[in-house]
């Protein structure tokens, strides 16, 4: 039954970041914070007794965790903050292995996107040569300047990270579901 819940709550959890994402490019605060309550209720009903504070508090440390590793990104405006806590929700909810390889599906399907993307806008060479530019500013300057400006890079640089988490969530419960 747990499975199932925590399941189905991810599931909704990233289903409707992605359609914030897609729709308003940014995930809100108030669904985060409130799928992290879910989770972490659904957390400690799921316990044995006497280790709800214990799981409770493994799914914090989940959170806060891969919050950590991939804050660094939003610090330089590669990914949105929605995006990390989004992560740390997959991860919070499936624990490390698991929400690790849906966050590389996730990637992954990210990249294929952004790839097409430049394909379809005709301008993959210029942003090579900006991602470039950029990576050798960084290492001579130290200056950890935003990579995306909105101002300069316009919404057609943009791509939904949110709603390919979904389709790495996707893609994982296939291969659960039919690698059993």
């Amino acid at each position: 039954m747990f499975i199932f819940a925590n399941s189905a709550l991810l599931l909704v959890t990233l289903t409707v970041g992605a359609w914030y994402d897609i729709r308003e490019h940014r995930i809100p605060n108030w669904w985060c914070v409130l799928a992290c309550v879910c989770g972490l209720g659904i957390t400690w009903l799921r316990a044995p007794a006497g280790e709800g504070i214990w799981l409770s508090a493994l799914y914090i440390v989940r959170l806060l965790t891969i919050t950590a590793v991939w804050f660094p990104l939003f610090c330089l405006r590669m990914i949105g903050a929605g995006d990390v806590k989004l992560m740390a929700l997959t991860a919070g909810f499936l624990g490390f292995r698991p929400g690790a390889n849906v966050i590389l599906y996730g990637f992954f399907i990210g990249a294929i996107l952004a790839f097409l993307k430049m394909l379809v806008y005709r301008n993959l060479h210029q942003r090579l040569v900006f991602f470039f530019a950029y990576i050798r500013r960084l290492f001579l300057t130290k200056e950890p300047l935003p990579y995306y400006q909105a101002s300069r890079d316009g919404k057609s640089a943009v791509i939904p990270l949110a709603a390919c988490l979904l389709a790495g969530y996707m893609w994982y419960l296939a291969a659960v579901l039919f690698l059993r």
